[in-house]
């Protein structure tokens, strides 16, 4: 893995919702004060072009494209973010984002996810090829007048790295997005989970592309609330408690920190074995099982990074329509996991499944419902959520927050 540079912690540490944290030095994020999104704002067809050329612009940014541990040590792969760029990396190290056309006659270079080894990235369809530096070596059976290679070369996109993980776009090096880097590295230091955002020692065992019906915004939507957790899932209820849910917000982003579930996962038979598991690991290392059970971290748009203990999991939103999108999956674990504690990696994974399943459901019904809503002309607001004691549903607010903000609809 390259190494990629650390941010210092924030001199005043990270900003909490209880109060109101600072996005970006002038407005402030006020849960109560948020209008949440109108019915009108899922599945138009308008609306979806609109954030495409607002939200999801990989030179617009920041946009994630892919992590060390989905790379080759050299050479090139479709980026794990957004199909419509390629990731080079050459025998140095240098890594660059691209546009995946061939600027022979638009044609995608890469179509799967598969990485290449090969020094050159070349095009199936006439061979045209190009260096890991985007400039254009040749074409089959054709010639080329001096100087003219130069304006055929691949087209760049900006590119930040962070702890392995790779954004594309200019406001991926802006200070905004530097601020919310910070605010998460601080906010995981005072917490004294620092070595939770390291993967190093840890290895990718799986990997799925869930294709999901509805706007893709209801999926971050869930993901912002914790409030469903406790009825709903019974499993992961037992496992994480959510009464110790602890927020910590960014301009672009937002955390929730879960610790351990005292009931140790005993309403589920996966989450259970999870826990046992756990402690079993953790005893083999001579240590002592930590009391935190998930970081559930966003970074708008589309990603999320699952600090679960003993499970990491890299989850991309793609919008595919205005009414459909894919959830992009990889699941890690310590590259030590199965020697110290045979078959917990199965045994994670299954519970995590179980979620995943229930997860669907709540997704798509919140649609369904919007949906309905619009066509029956139901005179009820679109979202009424909970702000009392530790906000479980603040995080739904905050994106709701960005998301009017950046389409100018604040």
């Amino acid at each position: 893995m390259q190494p990629t540079p650390r941010l210092s912690a924030m001199n005043d540490g990270p900003l909490r919702a209880t109060a109101a944290p600072m996005l970006d030095g002038r407005a402030t994020f006020d849960a109560g004060s948020v209008e949440p999104l109108a019915l009108t704002d899922y599945g138009d067809d308008v609306l979806y072009d609109e954030e495409r050329r607002r939200l999801f612009h990989p030179s617009h940014g920041p946009l994630y494209l892919g992590h060390d541990l989905l790379l080759p040590p050299a050479g090139h792969v479709r980026a794990d973010g957004d199909d419509r760029v390629l990731l080079t990396r050459n025998g140095a190290g240098d890594l660059r984002a691209f546009a995946n056309v061939c600027t022979h006659a638009l044609r995608p270079l890469v179509d799967g996810p598969e990485p290449s080894t090969a020094n050159c990235i070349t095009c199936p369809f006439h061979q045209w090829s190009y260096r890991p530096d985007g400039s254009l070596i040749g074409g089959r059976s054709m010639r080329f007048e001096p100087g003219e290679r130069d304006g055929l070369g691949l087209r760049p996109f900006p590119l930040r790295s962070w702890r392995g993980v790779h954004f594309g776009g200019e406001a991926a090096h802006g200070d905004a997005f530097t601020a919310d880097l910070e605010r998460m590295e601080a906010a995981f230091a005072e917490r004294d989970l620092s070595s939770w955002l390291d993967v190093d020692g840890w290895i990718v065992v799986d990997h799925e592309d869930e294709a999901y019906r509805g706007d893709w915004k209801s999926f971050l939507e869930v993901y912002g609330d914790c409030y469903h957790v406790p009825p709903y899932h019974a499993g992961l209820a037992s496992f994480a408690d959510c009464a110790t849910l602890d927020w910590v917000f960014g301009e672009a982003m937002h955390l929730q920190f879960v610790k351990l579930s005292a009931e140790s996962g005993r309403r589920s038979p996966a989450y259970a074995a999870w826990v046992a598991g756990l402690h079993a690991y953790y005893g083999a290392k001579g240590q002592t099982t930590p009391g935190m059970a998930v970081v559930w971290s966003v970074l708008y748009p589309n990603l999320m990074l699952e600090f679960y203990n003993g499970l990491r999991v890299i989850s991309v939103i793609l919008p595919t329509g205005p009414d459909s999108y894919v959830n992009r999956v990889h699941y890690l674990v310590p590259a030590d996991m199965e020697t110290l504690a045979p078959g917990l990696t199965a045994t994670i994974l299954e519970a995590y499944g179980e979620t995943a399943v229930q997860d669907r459901v709540l997704n798509e019904s919140r649609y369904d419902g919007v949906v309905t809503a619009r066509e029956l002309d139901l005179d009820i607001e679109p979202y009424h959520p909970n702000l009392t004691g530790p906000g479980p549903e603040r995080g739904t607010l905050h994106f709701h927050h960005w998301w009017r903000r950046r389409m100018g609809r604040s």
